[in-house]
């Protein structure tokens, strides 16, 4: 899959609440670092803690990834940032949430992601 594919995939899967297909896009031995700092090793991990938050504090969440940056690595790998809007209906996150991704990307799957919540006011 290309990045663009891949961001196209993780937005939908969120959108339809479906944590096996968000982890699809990860390597089996991918991590995941999420806006709390916990790190989840591995796609089954990442399926599964995807879900909880989908089914309960995300209920109903809507969000909207765009590509920032783009940079080649040596081997392969590509290294991309992305910028996304969660936009939460109710619950303990409701509202509208910017947060900013890191992700290192090869062969069509996210070997490492890293989720930030983009503080109020900060620049892009």
């Amino acid at each position: 899959m290309t990045v663009d594919e891949i961001i196209t995939e993780l937005e939908r899967a969120w959108n339809a609440a479906d944590g096996d297909a968000c982890a699809a896009q990860f390597a089996e031995d991918a991590e995941f670092v999420d806006v709390l700092g916990r790190v989840h090793q591995g796609r089954p991990t990442i399926a599964a803690e995807h879900q909880k938050i989908l089914d309960t504090i995300y209920r109903g969440s809507r969000i909207e990834i765009r590509p920032v940056h783009r940079r080649p690595l040596a081997g392969g790998w590509e290294l991309v940032r992305t910028e996304s809007t969660l936009r939460v209906p109710a619950g303990p996150r409701a509202g509208e949430t910017r947060a900013v991704q890191t992700t290192l990307l090869r062969d069509g799957r996210i070997h490492a992601f890293h989720n930030t919540i983009r503080a109020t006011g900060a620049p892009s």
